[in-house]
């Protein structure tokens, strides 16, 4: 099961302690405790969200981790066929009988043939690995710019219930506002990111 994270555990209790406030009868007092109420809402999804890509930016990096390790290897196979190459056209060249020195420099030139197709094959895994850390770092960002919208609409509640308090609606106003730049920019970062 999953735990709930402390923000949206503190909204939650804002509902509930609104949700005592409301039953006074007012009518800005049942506005202001359903507008916590679906703050909370929104302010969870925006952390799980934010969760989310983090989980993204996790599976993202070990790709890319996993596509270095090949290419090292790949890398590492072509290195090694470059000193059979050379330890063949060596023996090629010191050898004293025609067919050995025949068979060197066929084994030579085997193995410079496989050079080519490893050094694109370490070459693709590198791009892949590029790409995948890429993609690992925009999902960082938009893990980041999901928590400062969580953030805009934990602070929206909490100008709520000051709204509550206080019996003064600028707080509420001013808390609706909160929670649409905190939406916008959760918005704005996924779609500029996604693009």
């Amino acid at each position: 099961m999953t735990e709930i994270s402390a923000s949206t555990q503190e909204a939650l209790e804002h509902a509930e302690h609104s949700h005592h406030a409301a039953e006074s009868g007012e009518s800005s007092t049942l506005k202001i405790t359903l507008s916590i109420a679906v703050m909370s809402v929104i302010g969870g999804i925006l952390g799980a969200s934010g969760e989310i890509q983090a989980g993204h930016t996790f599976v993202m990096m070990n790709e890319a981790v996993l596509k270095q390790t090949h290419a090292s290897d790949t890398w590492a196979e072509y290195q090694a066929d470059s000193i059979k190459q050379h330890v063949h056209s060596v023996g090629a060249d010191l050898a004293t009988a025609p067919d050995k020195s025949e068979s060197n420099k066929k084994e030579a030139d085997n193995q410079n043939a496989k050079k080519p197709e490893l050094k694109q094959r370490a070459e693709k895994l590198e791009e892949e690995r590029d790409t995948k850390i890429e993609e690992a770092e925009t999902h960082f960002s938009l893990h980041h710019w999901f928590i400062y919208a969580q953030v805009l609409v934990g602070i929206s509640i909490a100008l709520s219930s000051v709204a509550l308090l206080a019996k003064r609606s600028i707080f509420w106003y001013l808390a609706l506002g909160g929670t649409a730049a905190g939406i916008g920019m959760a918005f704005a970062a996924y779609f500029h990111f996604s693009a």
